[in-house]
């Protein structure tokens, strides 16, 4: 072998050495980027709220913030026959109770909605609903930060949705059993998060044709719409905007109030997003009323029309689920 060939391969291992350590960083110094665990420091230290702690006997491993499922979408239908909750060793019990003809297990999606503060149940594929819940109707629980279940309304004539309502994400797990032929038990127990304690403006509690408002969050705080449902209870027409937020208050700033020609207006003046807003042919509801949206920059405005003359309304909120609830007599 040459020395010019020798000196030549030494001069290319050491250029290759030299980029190798120049290209490549050491395993502990790479980052990556993800824009929801980036922290800033500040001069002021952070509140971090602690996860309650447990001391009793339930063993929580098979619990979990994951969306869970039951069964498999099919033919098969399912009616819930009733509803029952309790208060259990650290954590919420729903037995819900469901009659078929068919042999599948009943088809539930369990998860959790950050933007509704909501766990939800999804049951697919039910003919009838015994709970004695009505649509956009509630039963109170405020238990250690779980604080309601609430009926929602969904646009599928085979689909029921309940939204249990939680301050805070929290581990929970469903389940389902066979206790008979063609009977089943479905169960979702929910870890309890513990209580939030939340100064929020829910507005008015007494109907009126008065002006009303309520003080909540602007477009700074990404106060949103995001859906709406509607329904009558009694003679009472009520509309539900969902509604989310940054922070602890997710409830936007809204204004009511009748103009001159008896037409009802619902001002929200600072919305970053209004998915219902770009309804351009309007919303015709029930009793005869009809809502006109419309968007302009960060404000939207509702036109209420077709009540005889100044009916008596109420505006209000609700959390989990996050709502602004207009209601007209």
């Amino acid at each position: 072998m040459n020395k010019k060939f020798v000196w030549t391969l030494l001069l290319l291992i050491v250029i290759g050495v030299g980029i190798f350590f120049l290209t490549k960083k050491p395993k502990e110094e790479v980052i990556e980027e993800n824009e929801d665990e980036i922290v800033e420091e500040t001069d002021e230290e952070e509140e971090v709220e602690e996860e309650p702690e447990y001391t009793g006997d339930t063993d929580f491993t098979s619990f979990s913030t994951d969306t869970q499922t039951l069964g498999e979408q099919s033919e098969a239908t399912f009616s819930i026959e009733s509803l029952e909750h309790s208060s259990k060793d650290g954590y919420h019990e729903f037995l819900f109770t469901l009659n078929t003809e068919y042999e599948e297990e009943p088809y539930v999606i369990a998860s959790y909605l950050s933007n509704m503060s909501v766990i939800r149940l999804d049951f697919q594929g039910i003919s009838k609903d015994s709970t004695g819940i009505g649509y956009q109707q509630e039963q109170a629980i405020n238990k250690e930060g779980i604080t309601k279940i609430y009926h929602n309304i969904s646009a599928q004539s085979d689909q029921e949705l309940y939204d249990i309502g939680v301050s805070k994400s929290t581990i929970f797990h469903l389940s389902a059993e066979e206790i008979s032929e063609g009977e089943w038990s479905v169960i979702l127990k929910i870890k309890y998060p513990g209580e939030i304690t939340k100064d929020i403006d829910l507005g008015n509690e007494e109907f009126s044709t008065e002006d009303q408002e309520i003080e909540g969050i602007g477009a700074t705080k990404n106060a949103s719409i995001t859906s709406y449902t509607y329904g009558t209870t009694g003679g009472i027409l009520k509309l539900v905007w969902s509604v989310s937020g940054d922070g602890d208050n997710p409830i936007p700033s809204v204004t009511a109030s009748y103009n001159d020609e008896d037409e009802l207006i619902v001002t929200f003046p600072s919305l970053s997003i209004d998915r219902v807003s770009n309804i351009s042919t309007g919303m015709t509801l029930p009793l005869g009323i009809t809502a006109t949206p419309e968007r302009s920059g960060e404000q939207s405005i509702y036109t209420f029309t077709g009540m005889e003359g100044k009916a008596e309304y109420r505006i209000s909120a609700s959390l989990s689920p996050n709502q602004v609830i207009l209601e007209i007599k």
